[in-house]
């Protein structure tokens, strides 16, 4: 009886912890191991204009928005930042780089895994996929190039928002951070 008790308690154990490592393996977004040769790769590429270029102050743009990419792809993503402005207020989480494959992002063909918070001017985020990518300050009259490979696995339309408080009002998360198709936007990706 004491041996069954024992095992008992050692499968008790191993049963009580098993959803503890599923919630965290949960929590770290999409695997960002290498592609598959069976991954195809969709080159996608987002600009981000300031509100002065598109004649409305204070709202910078993504453009687009809105795309999408097919279920179990690779999106080489390329984000183009005129906006030479820092964000006044960021929170630490937003600096790293996450979901991508590696871990990393290339700014201007430098590999980085985080940009530190007073350089930053607008992130590329997917809370419900743990991705993040913070876009640093572009040099004023030029632009700086983010790179990153992203996968996606699951179908389903996806909220994108930029975590920076970059828009008006004084916290900075008015206007364009509320506004579809401004700081925010929606990426699809389809079934096969």
């Amino acid at each position: 009886m004491t041996i069954l008790i024992r095992s008992l308690v050692s499968f008790s154990a191993v049963t009580v912890s098993l959803p503890f490592i599923a919630a965290c393996s949960m929590m770290s977004g999409p695997s960002p191991a290498s592609p598959s040769p069976s991954h195809t790769v969709i080159a996608r590429t987002m600009v981000i204009r300031t509100g002065k270029e598109i004649h409305r102050p204070g709202w910078p743009q993504y453009q687009p928005a809105f795309w999408s990419a097919p279920q179990n792809s690779v999106v080489k993503l390329t984000i183009i930042s005129h906006d030479s402005g820092a964000s006044p207020l960021m929170m630490t989480q937003n600096d790293q780089v996450r979901g991508t494959i590696g871990g990393t992002e290339k700014v201007d063909g430098k590999t980085v895994s985080q940009i530190a918070n007073n350089e930053i001017s607008h992130t590329f985020t997917i809370p419900a996929l743990g991705i993040n990518l913070p876009i640093p300050v572009a040099p004023p009259g030029k632009t700086v190039t983010v790179t990153a490979e992203i996968p996606f696995h699951q179908a389903g339309s996806y909220l994108w928002q930029c975590m920076a408080p970059c828009a008006t009002s004084p916290m900075g998360m008015g206007g364009a951070m509320v506004t579809p198709g401004y700081m925010r936007g929606t990426i699809t990706i389809t079934n096969q």
